[in-house]
């Protein structure tokens, strides 16, 4: 029997109000901001790496033909750093030299090749052509590599490689996104090495493959011949093992200097409740004062509710320049810097933070939070992030764990289909019409019942309905289990009058959503009327799992266009598929053949639907 699971979603109002402050604070409900911005690799010139290989190059855009070995084609321009793989194959290195550091980078590896990303020009990260491997070693992409060392046996030759927790790779010649953070090794004053270096993090295409892995030495083919390990070195690229791409390089340095606070003092109050705002501090009694390492609102408390706190204390930057403070309180909180307010996160609320962004000359600055808690749970925390300083505690302390996780629920897809009705995030709207599909072959999706669109699609485990059912489900957010292809939000079908006209970005009136029935493979198949036509629209696995396949067909007299792809290139790699972007493959299945077009500076894959015409095609990512 067909297992369909439903939620009930509740919906709720929020009204938030915003409150200016002074010119160089930014608050966070009139900023963007949530971290500090990074720097950015110039790929307009190769002036920002040290190499004399002519193999390496900075074109305008790279495409690649996943079906051919070290296949790699470019165009001139600037932005992409491209390895050629020509006859004489060296590696590069960035000029800046790095310790700590995190790295955000977008790679493109075309079919059979092989690179790496030496951290320190020691520590590789591996980039390899793993798509589809099911049973991943420390030579897949994403993984530690291992060590070596020639005077070990055969077969023990190398050690300590670390294979990711998972296989997130996609189909060569598509662009990849890894976000790395590193920690150098320490030493102490004679040059004894006291702590490993290790990778804190390393995200693999939106999926975390790797936490807090220590690597006791350089890994094979690092730069360091005799296996030294230093503070630091440049940032290595492999050359040497085949063609690959990069673009959208940024990085943060990070040095040792933190801001610090000293001569930490409090007010302690007790208020009546029940109280919403801060305290008028000068209209109530102090119950007691002192002076404190830490700004432990719970300890310091004398009693669960109704209470208030003034903190004052020295604050000394190392570094001038832009500092972005992070102010979490349960409930409300003003931090202020030299008499100035730079975060207001009053109102009575639970754990929550809100930002503020202030450029701070070096030297001694004044700090002071003021606090209040109405009832229940109590907290206090400032974290701040600033110049060559990474996120950090400065003051304060959570009320919660800091692994804190919860244990996830999640639905597979056995033996036949799951549907489920949820709520999902499409980038950072929260979409309430969605329907959810899993396959056992392993190929899921998610869809927009009202628009007709293709929202996600995943492949590997299916739903995380962690945020559903835990508790009180309050999210009602389903999450794929793996890492998913966001794809552009194209409505089902619109009625255009020429090839020219742009597609519409808005839902048709005329197009009504009538639900579903299920196919004799128990996948669903779409129905939308648009005037007197019936459009059905079905997703299903491919017979290998590697693509989800789409059949549209028109019953009644309208003709229609179907937008498909839409990007800033869509190119033919070969016969059959084209490139969307360098985001996924898309391969024309049946007889109606698609078109590009332009509109607006991009382009556009589109189909004409005609009725008896059944259109098909695959994604493959």
């Amino acid at each position: 029997m067909k297992n369909i699971i439903f939620s009930i979603v509740f919906f709720g109002l929020i009204i938030i109000s915003c409150k200016k402050t002074v010119p160089e604070v930014i608050e966070e409900e009139t900023e963007v901001i949530t971290s500090l911005p990074y720097s950015k690799l110039d790929l307009e010139s190769l002036n920002a790496f040290r190499t004399d290989g002519p193999n390496w190059k900075i074109v305008g855009k790279s495409l690649s033909d996943f079906t051919k070995k070290h296949d790699l084609q470019v165009e001139e321009g600037t932005g992409v750093l491209v390895n050629t793989n020509e006859e004489e194959n060296l590696n590069l290195f960035s000029v800046f030299e790095h310790g700590d550091m995190e790295l955000d980078i977008e790679f493109m590896i075309p079919k059979g090749s092989n690179s790496g990303i030496y951290f320190q020009s020691r520590y590789e990260i591996q980039l390899l052509d793993s798509w589809q491997v099911e049973d991943l070693s420390s030579q897949d992409c994403g993984s530690i590599y291992q060590r070596w060392d020639e005077s070990r046996p055969e077969g023990e030759k190398g050690y300590e490689g670390h294979p990711p927790f998972e296989n997130v790779t996609k189909a060569p010649g598509l662009w990849q996104h890894y976000f790395i953070k590193f920690r150098a090794p320490r030493f102490d004053a004679n040059g004894t090495k006291i702590e490993n270096a290790r990778f804190e993090k390393v995200v693999h295409n939106g999926v975390t493959i790797h936490e807090n892995v220590e690597v006791t030495g350089p890994t094979r083919s690092s730069a360091a011949k005799d296996n030294s390990e230093v503070t630091k070195a440049p940032l290595m690229i492999q050359g040497d093992h085949g063609p690959v791409a990069f673009r959208n390089i940024k990085y943060k340095l990070y040095g040792s200097e933190t801001l610090t606070t000293s001569n930490v003092k409090y007010n302690y109050y007790e208020v009546e409740t029940p109280i919403k705002q801060m305290p008028n501090f000068d209209s109530i009694q102090v119950i007691e004062s002192g002076t404190i390492d830490v700004m432990d609102v719970d300890k310091l408390s004398k009693r669960r509710n109704g209470v208030a706190f003034q903190f004052t204390s020295d604050l000394n930057v190392p570094k001038a320049g832009d500092y972005l403070f992070h102010q979490y309180s349960d409930d409300g909180s003003k931090l202020y810097i030299d008499g100035e307010l730079i975060v207001d996160n009053g109102g009575s609320h639970r754990f929550e933070s809100k930002r503020g962004l202030v450029n701070l000359s070096e030297g001694a600055h004044k700090l002071q939070i003021d606090y209040f808690n109405n009832n229940s749970g109590k907290g206090m925390q400032l974290q701040y992030e600033g110049p060559e300083q990474e996120l950090q505690t400065l003051q304060g302390k959570s009320p919660y764990p800091t692994n804190n996780k919860k244990e996830p629920l999640l639905v597979n897809a056995e033996e036949s289909p799951e549907m489920i009705r949820s709520f999902i995030y499409y980038g950072t709207e929260k979409r309430t019409h969605v329907i959810s599909v899993g396959n056992p072959k392993g190929v899921h999706y998610s869809y927009d019942l009202k628009s007709g669109a293709l929202l996600k699609a995943w492949k590997g485990g299916f739903a995380d309905v962690t945020e559903m059912w835990e508790g009180r489900g309050i999210e009602q957010v389903l999450e794929p289990q793996n890492m998913s292809m966001i794809l552009p939000e194209n409505m089902i079908v619109a009625e255009l009058s020429t090839k020219k006209e742009p597609y519409p970005s808005a839902i048709d009136a005329k197009l009504k959503p009538k639900g579903y029935n299920l196919n004799e493979e128990d996948c669903p198949i779409f129905k939308f009327k648009f005037d007197e036509s019936l459009v059905l629209d079905s997703y299903s696995p491919s017979a290998d799992g590697a693509h989800l396949v789409r059949t549209l067909e028109v019953k009644g007299k309208n003709s229609f266009y179907s937008r498909v792809g839409i990007g800033n290139y869509i190119q033919k790699v070969n016969k059959n598929y084209y490139s969307i972007d360098g985001d996924y493959y898309l391969k024309n299945e049946g007889t109606n053949q698609p078109f590009i077009r332009e509109i607006d500076g991009r382009q556009e894959l589109m189909y004409i639907l005609e009725e008896g015409t059944k259109t098909k095609y695959s994604i493959l990512w």
